[in-house]
C-alpha cells in the first residue's frame, strides 16, 4: 500500500509481513545512503503491564537495560564491530515510549546489515553472570548522569512535579532497580514486548521498496515465533497537586540555575487533541518568552535572563506540563517574570502569529529531508496511532483567538520551583 500526501509532494510504501511486523519504505532516489530503524513500544514507562489478563510489574530502567543485553551475541561476537566491518554505524536508544536499532550506511548492497539487524534485536541470549556484570556498567551510567548540572536539574524538577507518573524516574532505572532485575525481569520484558507484530520497521533509502519488502521478508521467513500476547500499559492515578512547590539542592556549578514549572491536567485520550494542545502552547510560548517579545532583549540587558533560557511543553495521553528554566540568583525575580509576561495581553503579537506558524511548518516541511528525522517521526506517529500529516494540518488550523487565553489559564495551574544553586564554601 503507498501512502501518497499531495500537498508536500512525499509518498511512502506500506507492507506487513506474515509475522505481524509493518515495513515503511520512504524512496528517496537522489539519496546515496540508506537508514533501517525498527523500534518496539516498549519503554521507561512501561513498568507495569496486563499480559493477557495478567498483571507484570518489571523493575524501572528494564527497558534500557534490555537494550544493552541485546547488543550481547551469545558467539562471542562484537555486533558493533560487525556492522563497522560491513561500512554501517549500528546504534540505540531507548525512550519513554519505545526502544529503537538502526544503522546507516551508503553501500546498495544491503541484505548482509540488514540480516544482521534483524538477527540480533530477535534473539535474546543472557546468562546470570552477564546480567550481574551489566548493572555495573549501567549504575556507572546512572551516576555520570547524576552528576550533569542539566540532567540533575530536569529529574529534581520531574520529582517536584510527580507523586507517581514513571517520567518522575530515569529512564536507565535507579541503581536500586538495576539492582534488583534479575534475568528473568529481562527475558519477560523480551517475550512480551519484542514479537515482531509488535514492532515497526522504516527504511528511508534511494532503492526500490518492493527490494527492501523482498529482503525483509527473506529473513523473517526463516523464523518462527511465540504466539502474540496482548499488552497494556497500566499506570498508578496522577494527583494534580504537585508534590514539591519548592525545592533546593546544590552542585558544582558557578551560576543559579532554575526551573519554574506548570503541572497540566488538560491531556486526554485523543491523541490529536493532545496535539494541538501542545502546538497552542507552543506557539503562545514562543511569542512571549522568544526575542519575537521586544521585552526580552531588556530582559537579557537587565540580567533577569541569559543565555541559558527557555522553556519546554509536553501534552500527552498520560500527563503534560509547561517547564521554563533559566539562570537567576533571585528565584522571586524569575517567577516574578514569568508569571507577570504570562498575564500581558496578547493582542500585540497578533501580527507575529501567522508568521511564527509558517516558521514551524518550514521547519516541518524541512524535516522530511533529514533521513533520521523522517525515520523517527515517521515510526512515532504509527506507534502513536497518528499520522505524521495530522500534526502538520493541525498546526495549520490554529487561530490566534485559540492562545488568547492560554497565559490566564496557566497562572491558576500548579507550580513547582526547584533552584541549583552552587556548593557553599566551608569556613
Amino acid at each position: 500500500m503507498r501512502k501518497i500526501f499531495k500537498d508536500i509532494n512525499e509518498h511512502y510504501d506500506v507492507f506487513e509481513l506474515e509475522n505481524g511486523m509493518r515495513l515503511y519504505v520512504i524512496q528517496k532516489v537522489d539519496y546515496q545512503s540508506s537508514v533501517f530503524y525498527l523500534g518496539f513500544p516498549f519503554g521507561s514507562f512501561d513498568l507495569v503491564q496486563e499480559v493477557d489478563g495478567e498483571l507484570k510489574r518489571f523493575p524501572s530502567g528494564v527497558a534500557h537495560f534490555l537494550e544493552h543485553k541485546l547488543f550481547e551475541n551469545p558467539g562471542g561476537i562484537d555486533i558493533m564491530q560487525s556492522f563497522s566491518h560491513l561500512s554501517c554505524n549500528v546504534n540505540a536508544f531507548t525512550s519513554y515510549n519505545e526502544t529503537v536499532y538502526y544503522f546507516n550506511s551508503s553501500k546498495k548492497a544491503l541484505q548482509k546489515p540488514l540480516n544482521l539487524l534483524l538477527d540480533f534485536v530477535q534473539n535474546l541470549s543472557i546468562t546470570e553472570a552477564s546480567v550481574e556484570k551489566e548493572k555495573g556498567i549501567i549504575t556507572q551510567e546512572l551516576r555520570m548522569y547524576k552528576q550533569m548540572p542539566e540532567q540533575r536539574l530536569m529529574a529534581e524538577t520531574y520529582h517536584s512535579l510527580y507523586a507517581n507518573h514513571p517520567v518522575r524516574l530515569d529512564i536507565g532505572g535507579t541503581e536500586e532497580s538495576v539492582n534488583d532485575t534479575t534475568m528473568e525481569d529481562l527475558m519477560d520484558a523480551y517475550r512480551f514486548n519484542y514479537h515482531p507484530s509488535n514492532s515497526i520497521m522504516v527504511c528511508v533509502t534511494p532503492l526500490n521498496p518492493d527490494l527492501i519488502h523482498r529482503l525483509v521478508k527473506a529473513n523473517q521467513d526463516q523464523k518462527s515465533f511465540e504466539p502474540r500476547r496482548a499488552i497494556k500499559r497500566l499506570l498508578d492515578e496522577e494527583p494534580k497537586a504537585v508534590v514539591r512547590p519548592f525545592h533546593q539542592f546544590e552542585m558544582d556549578i558557578q551560576a543559579s540555575k532554575l526551573t519554574y514549572s506548570f503541572k497540566l491536567d488538560d491531556y486526554s485520550e485523543d491523541h490529536k487533541l493532545n496535539i494541538k494542545n501542545e502546538w497552542q502552547y507552543r506557539l503562545f510560548l514562543e511569542l512571549v518568552f522568544s526575542p519575537t517579545n521586544p521585552a526580552y532583549e531588556q530582559w537579557m540587558e537587565s540580567n533577569r535572563i541569559a543565555e541559558y533560557f527557555g522553556y519546554e511543553v509536553e501534552v500527552n495521553r498520560e500527563y503534560g506540563f509547561v517547564m521554563f528554566y533559566g539562570e537567576n540568583e533571585d528565584e522571586h525575580d524569575f517567577v516574578d517574570l514569568i508569571r507577570s509576561s504570562l498575564d500581558e495581553d496578547l493582542n500585540k503579537f497578533k501580527e507575529a502569529f501567522d508568521l511564527l506558524k509558517r516558521r514551524y511548518y518550514a521547519q516541518m516541511l524541512r524535516s522530511f529531508d533529514d533521513q533520521d528525522d523522517y525515520a523517527i517521526t515517521l515510526l512515532r506517529s504509527e506507534f502513536s496511532g497518528v499520522e505524521m500529516m495530522d500534526s502538520i494540518a493541525i498546526l495549520k488550523s490554529i487561530q490566534f483567538e485559540e492562545i488568547l487565553h492560554l497565559g490566564k489559564e496557566l497562572l491558576n495551574k500548579p507550580t513547582a520551583l526547584v533552584k541549583m544553586t552552587g556548593l557553599r564554601k566551608l569556613d
